[in-house]
């Protein structure tokens, strides 16, 4: 009898993860050494663009058993990203942000979404 639940590591990082994280700090010092605040708001748009890949990712990384629990602060995540792109392309681009954000979320993070939080979240239950 072989029991289909493997214990999870405590901590659990990627490859992929640490790309993330070696970007971000890339952009963290390129704006430290005065190539400006626009250089992170665009990177924060690209990150904008693979939200619920990056939410996935780093909710996997969390030390916490309970996937229903990871899947919603993933899902907490991506409305941290949303609220963050949008007062950032109130800054960057003049007109109704409202509309460009929210049309750049359902044709970006739809098939995304429905890749990592509900075909992965079911195959994990």
């Amino acid at each position: 009898m072989s029991n289909s639940h493997h214990p999870r590591p405590g901590l659990q990082f990627s490859l992929q993860t640490l790309m993330i994280v070696m970007a971000m700090v890339a952009v963290v010092l390129g704006v430290y050494r005065g190539l400006g605040w626009q250089c992170l708001a665009y990177y924060y748009l690209l990150l904008f663009a693979v939200g619920p890949w990056f939410a996935f990712l780093l909710s996997e990384c969390l030390p916490i058993r309970y996937v229903p629990l990871r899947m919603a602060i993933g899902n907490f995540l991506l409305l941290f990203l949303f609220i963050g792109a949008l007062k950032i392309s109130e800054l960057l681009i003049n007109g109704q942000v409202v509309l460009l954000v929210g049309l750049a979320a359902l044709l970006l993070w739809t098939p995304q979404y429905m890749i990592f939080f509900v075909w992965r979240g079911s195959l994990e239950r």
